[in-house]
């Protein structure tokens, strides 16, 4: 029975940890594109720069890229509010959004 129970709590708390992991967001920042803008990347890739609460600068890399032309490419996008998920791949943020959108006014 106590084994039992230690495998109830280990997998509540492994699937809160994950629940944790795509909680969704809105974040707001500046769109472009990770090559022909930062160069730090080799094909397009769509981006939001953020401001983290710290003051420290983040770079979210689009897990699917948007329509190209849209907010990204051929310079920058102030004023961008995407919703969706962060998590972390190989040191990148990566966004899976929901939806981007201008900021309105």
């Amino acid at each position: 029975m106590k084994k039992l129970f230690v495998i109830i709590v280990a997998l509540v708390f492994t699937s809160g940890l994950s629940a944790l992991e795509t909680k969704v967001r809105t974040w707001e920042g500046t769109g472009t594109c990770a090559k022909c803008n930062l160069g730090t990347v080799e094909k397009c890739t769509n981006v939001l720069k953020i401001t983290s609460r710290k003051g420290k600068e983040l770079t979210l890399y689009f897990a699917k890229n948007l329509e190209h032309g849209d907010y990204f490419c051929k310079g920058e996008t102030e004023g961008l509010v995407a919703e969706g998920s962060v998590k972390r791949v190989d040191g990148k943020l990566i966004l899976t959004a929901t939806s981007v959108e201008k900021k309105k006014g």
